[in-house]
């Protein structure tokens, strides 16, 4: 049987998080694993009280890039 790994898509969204989804891991500054779902929503602007992942802050914000 042919290996079908999830190919592994990192998405910039518009005024909001990256979006990641296939095959990937979240490591952090120490190296361990943070465990997370797929897809993963992580933070671009610097304000989520939830970091690395988005809570929505960037809207109360008026994140936009």
């Amino acid at each position: 049987m042919e290996n079908q790994e999830k190919k592994t898509e990192c998405v910039v969204m518009k005024d909001g998080p990256y979006m990641i989804k296939g095959n990937f891991k979240i490591i952090d500054a120490q190296g361990t694993e943070i465990e997370s779902a797929d897809p993963a929503f992580l933070c671009r602007c610097g304000h989520s009280n939830n970091r690395p992942f988005c809570d929505g802050k960037h809207r109360d914000k008026g994140f936009k890039g």
